[in-house]
C-alpha cells in the first residue's frame, strides 16, 4: 500500500487510512502527517520518543503501511519532500531541533540502505543499455544543470581516458543552445538529473526528445521528469536529510558503470596505456 507514494496527497490519503486501524497507528500517523520535514532527519528512536510509542510500535506501523520497515519509508519520504526541502529550509531544521553529530548514524545508514540497491539496479535491462551506450564510439554529450552537475566532470575525465569524443555541456556552456544543430543519429545524451529537477534540464531534454535524440538517464526517481525523457533510465537513490543532498551512492553507481562499459570497450588497453606514456613524458604527477 505505502510503496512509492508520490505527493503528499497520497501520504495524507494513505496516513488516513492507516489512523483508523489502531489508536496508537493514529497517533502516529497524526504525528506524521503535521512533521514530515521534521521526521526526515529522526532516527526511529528518535520518533518513537517523539509520538510517545514504542520502537516496535513505530516498526509495526510502517510494516502495516507496506514497508520493510522504517528506514524504506524514510527513503520513500525523502523523494516525496526533495523538492519542498530547500537547503534554507534544512538548515532551518538542523538549527531549530539541535540536528547535529547525533543524526550522523542516520545519515550512514541510509546511505549503506541507498548503496545496497545499486546491485539490483545493475541487472537491470536499462543499465546494461547504458553501459553499451558508453562503450559505443559514437560521440557522448553528458548533460546536466545545478548540483546535479558536479558528478559530471568526474564522469567526463573518466571517460576520456577510455574513449574519446566525450563532451561535457551545462546551461553556461556555449554549446548548450546548439545541441539541436546535431544529427541525433550519431549523438548519444547521458543527462544527470537529481532534485531539485532544474527546469532548464528538464526543458532541454523534452526539447531534445521532440526532436528524436537519444537520451540515457539517471535520477534519483521513477517520477523524475528525465523518465519520460529518456530511451533508458536508471534511478539511483541519495540521501536529503542533511542540508545539502549527499551524493555518494551516484558516485559510487558511476564508477561501477563505468567500469563495465570499460569492459565492453575494444582496444581500451592500449589506449590507457598511450595516455600514461603521455603523462610520464609530461610529468603529468608530482
Amino acid at each position: 500500500m505505502g510503496k512509492n507514494i508520490e505527493t503528499f496527497e497520497q501520504l495524507t490519503v494513505m496516513l488516513k487510512f492507516i489512523a483508523d486501524t489502531s489508536p496508537t497507528y493514529k497517533k502516529i500517523a497524526i504525528y506524521i502527517n503535521d512533521n514530515y520535514l521534521q521526521i526526515v532527519f529522526m532516527t526511529t528512536n528518535e520518533l518513537a520518543e517523539q509520538v510517545g510509542v514504542s520502537q516496535g510500535s513505530i516498526s509495526r506501523f510502517f510494516m502495516a503501511l507496506g514497508y520493510r520497515g522504517y528506514n524504506d519509508f524514510l527513503q520513500n519520504l525523502q523523494n516525496i519532500v526533495s523538492k519542498e526541502l530547500t537547503a534554507p529550509k534544512r538548515l532551518q531544521f538542523t538549527e531549530k531541533h539541535g540536528i547535529k553529530d547525533k543524526y550522523m548514524h542516520s545519515i550512514f545508514d541510509n546511505e549503506l540502505a541507498n548503496m545496497e540497491k545499486l546491485g539490483s539496479i545493475m541487472e537491470t535491462d536499462e543499465y546494461k543499455k547504458i553501459v553499451s551506450m558508453l562503450a559505443s564510439s559514437k560521440p557522448l554529450i553528458l548533460l546536466s544543470a545545478r548540483m546535479s552537475s558536479t558528478i559530471v566532470p568526474y564522469v567526463q575525465y573518466i571517460l576520456n581516458k577510455m574513449r574519446g569524443m566525450v563532451y561535457k555541456y551545462t546551461p553556461s556552456s556555449p554549446q548548450w543552445d546548439t545541441i539541436e544543430l546535431a544529427d541525433p543519429e550519431n549523438v548519444n545524451i547521458l543527462a544527470v538529473m537529481m532534485p531539485r529537477y532544474p527546469r532548464v534540464l528538464v526543458e532541454k531534454c523534452q526539447r531534445l526528445k521532440e526532436k528524436k535524440f537519444h537520451i540515457y538517464g539517471v535520477t534519483d526517481s521513477e517520477f523524475s521528469p528525465l523518465m519520460e525523457c529518456s530511451d533508458a533510465a536508471v534511478c539511483v537513490p541519495l540521501t536529503v536529510s542533511s542540508i545539502f543532498d549527499i551524493y555518494s551512492t551516484p558516485m559510487i553507481f558511476f564508477n561501477i558503470l563505468l567500469r563495465d562499459a570499460a569492459k565492453e570497450i575494444p582496444g581500451i588497453s592500449k589506449r590507457m596505456e598511450d595516455i600514461e606514456k603521455i603523462e610520464l613524458e609530461n610529468k603529468v604527477y608530482y
